[in-house]
């Protein structure tokens, strides 16, 4: 059906459209498998390795939405370049 590099998907089953009941972390496990398993090796692995440090109640976002609360974007850049400025000299 796709092709894409050494690996070929000839057939997919989508339980999340059939007849039993699944939850929504469930649907999103799913997808998320069936598009890392689309992608070449190196870039399903860089996507691998972020989906394993994210958590499922989105502590990531939580965050960035408390450091979006204390500062504006252009002030955390602007801390961040120079913290980064600092330990580079």
């Amino acid at each position: 059906m796709f092709r894409r590099g050494p690996t070929q998907v000839t057939h997919i089953k989508l339980p999340l459209f059939s007849g039993h009941k699944t939850t929504h972390a469930g649907q999103c496990g799913l997808l998320y498998g069936l598009f890392i398993s689309s992608l070449p090796q190196y870039a399903a692995l860089s996507l691998s390795l972020c989906y394993l440090f994210q958590t499922r109640c989105g502590f990531l976002e939580y965050i960035f939405g408390l450091l979006n609360s204390w500062c504006s974007a252009s002030q955390l850049l602007l801390a961040l370049t120079q913290t980064a400025t600092n330990w580079l000299s």
